[in-house]
């Protein structure tokens, strides 16, 4: 990720998981751990949901006790210039596939939810991925560069066309508090998925 969006998000998480916004943070985590399903320090993606949910919290969750995201409120008091506001401010939360590298040397993201591809920076290190993975995550983008954060949910490839449908009829409502519910409840499937191994994730990634 790039350093100045590396350093005022982690600023942010610090800030407010202490101190006066503590109770803020437990909000949040009954909040998303109630409707993704709980994450138990043993399961092979524990980091990466606590990245994902840190990633939310900062930059999507509103407390019921305000009206701003923790990097609104957080930019406020904390003033950059234009550009990196607006980046940080801008997250791409998506359902993705890693298509691999493409004939220039970048790799590259189909954003199966918005319908676009997007590029990475050379050199940038991707999380544990490999091509034709499925799964929920957020991009940034600053200076016309895309950063993928860490924060992913991989999801099982047998549930592309479940998953391919789901997204063209959310896409048409073009509205993005329907798009967040939907993600959120991809996120849930998966959880649903791990605790279940041996149920068919087909049978589990029902929409209606």
């Amino acid at each position: 990720m790039h350093p100045l969006l590396k350093e005022h998000f982690l600023k942010a998480l610090d800030i407010y998981t202490q101190g006066v916004h503590y109770d803020t943070l437990l909000e949040a985590k009954k909040e998303y751990f109630t409707i993704t399903g709980q994450a138990n320090d043993d399961d092979d993606d524990f980091e990466a949901r606590m990245n994902s949910f840190n990633e939310w919290y900062v930059l999507q969750f509103i407390s019921m006790r305000g009206t701003r995201t923790v990097i609104s409120d957080y930019l406020i008091n904390n003033p950059v210039d234009d550009f990196l506001a607006k980046s940080l401010s801008g997250v791409n939360y998506s359902l993705f596939e890693y298509v691999g590298k493409n004939f220039r040397g970048y790799d590259t993201l189909y954003d199966m939810l918005h319908d676009k591809k997007i590029t990475l920076p050379k050199g940038e290190s991707l999380p544990s991925i490999i091509k034709d993975d499925i799964f929920v995550g957020r991009v940034l983008t600053y200076e016309n560069q895309n950063y993928l954060m860490s924060g992913l949910c991989v999801i099982p490839k047998d549930v592309r066309g479940i998953l391919k449908k789901e997204c063209k009829k959310v896409r048409k409502l073009k509205n993005p508090g329907e798009e967040l519910k939907f993600l959120l409840k991809i996120e849930s499937f998966k959880t649903k998925w791990i605790r279940y191994g041996h149920v068919d994730a087909t049978k589990i990634f029902k929409f209606s």
